[in-house]
């Protein structure tokens, strides 16, 4: 077996990269979304723009049996690091997982990282049950719990008509009129590019990140653009709600649901929403995710299915999924060691 880096030209690898995230897909969480070939493809030669990426396979006898994606930050937390790591579900327990960490751990080491992470899929409460395969594997190498997050899928007509109008009446009676609410479908209109750049600046600072230990970014208009044009590459269109306030004009609250540019896929991904602290207490959360699942439905009327993804000890936000009709699938955990 041997271990080389995958060339995006070279298309029997890359399909053979492919097909390993397939085969473990069907085996390990075949209730969670696909991967989707083309996204996969397109992301292999559209790199985004703060973060350093590398894509390895395990190589045996001609056929790719093992997948290591490994993403480092460039612009802040130059600690860090993270990776995916798959083997073939046929080829398992026969060294290549292990081959695949150290070549993980040894890059890393190589580009000054001290602190890296690998997730894995868990059992959590009444969800589908996980093998812990995953988990004692990185248990046994060292590997530690840092963060557990719920996943958690919503079907897009989960709330009855009345329900949802009557949830979205109280909603923005608890707003008031201090805030105005926008949406749009795809890149964020100039306007805001600068307003956007600053709450989303906030987010690594406001989200719970466990025993992980990750200062906030500053993320710029130059970033946010770049964010927007590798979405359009590969084929993501965010579907955004926001609030802006009227009294500073600064938006104060944000969501966004990322949906594939492909008509057969019918799974989209709630991405991070998130309030400016001084602006709880508004119901902006619930209003946001509300107005915005609206548009998946009327923009994207083949998604069936809204995916998220919570730290376990986010109660708020967990319990605005709750009312929103999210029920659990299972658990990722992210573990962490120390270089």
């Amino acid at each position: 077996m041997e271990i080389i880096e995958l060339d995006p030209a070279d298309g029997d690898l890359v399909s053979g990269a492919f097909e390993v995230q397939r085969a473990a897909h069907a085996a390990d969480g075949p209730e969670n979304p696909a991967p989707h070939a083309g996204n996969f493809a397109k992301g292999l030669v559209n790199p985004p723009p703060d973060e350093d990426e590398a894509y390895f396979v395990a190589v045996e006898d001609g056929t790719v049996v093992g997948y290591l994606y490994i993403g480092l930050p460039n612009r802040s937390n130059l600690h860090f690091g993270w990776a995916y790591l798959i083997v073939h579900p046929e080829h398992r327990r026969r060294g290549v997982g292990t081959a695949l960490l150290d070549h993980f751990l040894a890059y890393a080491r190589a580009r000054g990282r001290t602190e890296v992470t690998l997730d894995t899929h868990m059992t959590w409460e009444d969800g589908v049950e996980r093998d812990k395969a995953g988990q004692l594997f990185l248990e046994k190498h060292g590997f530690k719990l840092a963060l557990t997050v719920i996943n958690r899928r919503c079907a897009v007509d989960a709330l009855d008509p009345e329900t949802e109008r009557d949830l979205l009446a109280k909603a923005r009676a608890a707003a008031g009129d201090e805030y105005e609410i926008i949406s749009w479908i795809g890149r964020t209109p100039e306007e805001l590019v600068e307003t956007m750049a600053r709450i989303d600046s906030t987010i690594l600072a406001e989200v719970p990140l466990g025993d992980l230990e990750l200062e906030p970014e500053t993320i710029d208009a130059e970033i946010k653009n770049a964010r927007a044009d590798r979405n359009a590459a590969m084929g993501v269109t965010p579907i955004q709600t926001v609030a802006r306030h009227r009294a500073s004009g600064e938006v104060v609250a944000n969501t966004a649901v990322f949906t594939y540019d492909d008509d057969a896929y019918t799974d989209a991904f709630q991405g991070i929403t998130i309030v400016d602290p001084a602006h709880r207490g508004h119901r902006l959360g619930l209003l946001l995710k509300l107005v915005n699942l609206a548009l998946v439905r009327e923009n994207r009327p083949g998604v069936a299915h809204i995916w998220t993804d919570n730290a376990d000890v986010n109660a708020p936000m967990i319990d605005i999924n709750v009312v929103l009709g999210y029920e659990i699938v299972d658990a990722g955990g992210e573990f962490q060691i120390k270089l």
